[in-house]
């Protein structure tokens, strides 16, 4: 990164955080990222969409918590087994 996209970036974050030091300013900023939000999720109408990854029922809660930590056991497990082949 050369020195001049640092003092861009650098003052960048300066400029924001005095923008935000203000109330009303953290208010609005608020209100349009909640906005944004709200607009990013009507795009569909669709009711499997819009229910996507929230099972309703405590049986497909389970089962997705089941699938969540199998995959991590199983990453975990590669994990160490790379890291043992590399002791090696």
């Amino acid at each position: 990164m050369g020195k001049v996209t640092k003092l861009i970036g650098a003052a960048c974050v300066v400029a924001g955080v005095a923008y935000l030091s203000k109330e009303d300013n953290r208010e609005k900023v608020k209100r349009g990222f909640d906005k944004a939000v709200g607009a990013a999720g009507s795009w569909t109408n669709d009711p499997y969409t819009l229910h996507l990854g929230k099972p309703d029922e405590e049986r497909d809660a389970n089962m997705v918590d089941e699938g969540a930590m199998t995959s991590v056991q199983y990453y975990n497990e590669l994990r160490s087994e790379a890291s043992a082949d590399d002791e090696i």
